[in-house]
């Protein structure tokens, strides 16, 4: 009797798994001596929903790493933006899209971020497109934060003297999201999600949404967008996803191997067959979602 009860408090514990764990993974098995854990972030979300995330603290203190996308603490990071955010040439944003396009884009970013093309003008229309859909996201959310719960996250790693890493350099990051495709095509993707910013409105409510719920799969389902012309081509978003998923599933699998690390990436880059959950899960590890038992009284 004692055994059945026993299975059947498994049963409903795992019939009953919080949506949000799923967002958070543990990684074992392969010789690991100590687990480590996975957990898929969202820049524009408030710090507070981390205390929503079952067992997150607990895997977190657990850890003797902290790993980001960066190091957001680069004392360099400022500088090496700014010099980023700058079109090489003398390029001037006139000189990429037509007139048209110009007072269309320059009417958007003056009623959105408080600043026209002639503000921006030599900024990089990738940049433009971040700073422009970051305001827009916190007008529809509401979200005021000043912390990103990825810096959040290495705050509290140093204040705990933990170790903390990147997987990639700043510099890497930005080679890789401001320079995809030549600055016309970078122009036009700004353009063109500017026209289609309904599009846009209903993406960044359906985003916020699947991420408040965990669903990482269908996450990773809408950064393929849907064929429209700001959308990333098929060789764009192998670049921004794949090849960097690939790159950083290597480098996790070197570095849990010495030591126990919380890995806090953007959950757009775990799911997937070539999302860092199955990347990890072919080289031999076990990557399960945390569940929080949740006890049930059976004499009702």
């Amino acid at each position: 009797m004692i055994n059945k009860i026993f299975t059947l408090l498994v049963v409903l514990t795992l019939l009953h798994i919080p949506i949000h764990s799923q967002l958070l993974w543990k990684i074992s098995g392969n010789g690991l001596k100590k687990p480590s854990y996975l957990f898929g972030t969202h820049h524009l979300i408030s710090i507070q929903f981390l205390d929503s995330v079952p067992g997150l603290y607990k895997s977190f203190n657990e850890c003797d790493k902290v790993i980001g996308e960066i190091c957001t603490s680069n004392l360099d990071a400022a500088s090496i933006i700014q010099d980023a955010s700058i079109m090489p040439n003398g390029t001037k944003i006139d000189d990429l899209l037509t007139i048209e396009q110009y007072n269309v884009v320059d009417k958007e970013l003056k009623s959105t971020i408080k600043m026209g093309l002639k503000q921006v003008a030599i900024m990089n229309p990738t940049l433009i497109l971040t700073i422009y859909e970051a305001e827009l996201f916190k007008k529809i959310t509401g979200f005021s934060d000043n912390n990103q719960s990825d810096s959040y996250l290495q705050l509290v790693a140093y204040e705990k003297e933990k170790t903390v890493e990147g997987l990639e350099t700043v510099q890497e990051q930005i080679n890789i999201l401001y320079n995809i495709g030549t600055l016309k095509r970078q122009a036009e993707i700004l353009y063109h999600t500017i026209i289609d910013k309904d599009s846009l409105i209903s993406d960044i409510k359906i985003l916020n949404k699947l991420y408040k719920q965990g669903n990482i799969e269908e996450l990773y389902r809408l950064s393929h967008g849907k064929g429209k012309k700001h959308d990333y081509t098929d060789e764009e978003l192998s670049k921004i996803l794949y090849e960097r998923n690939e790159k950083w599933a290597t480098k996790i699998s070197n570095t849990i191997s010495s030591a126990s690390c919380f890995i806090a990436v953007g959950a757009g880059h775990l799911g997937g067959n070539r999302g860092l959950i199955k990347l990890l899960q072919k080289q031999g590890y076990s990557v399960k979602p945390v569940v929080q038992q949740q006890y049930v009284n059976l004499e009702k």
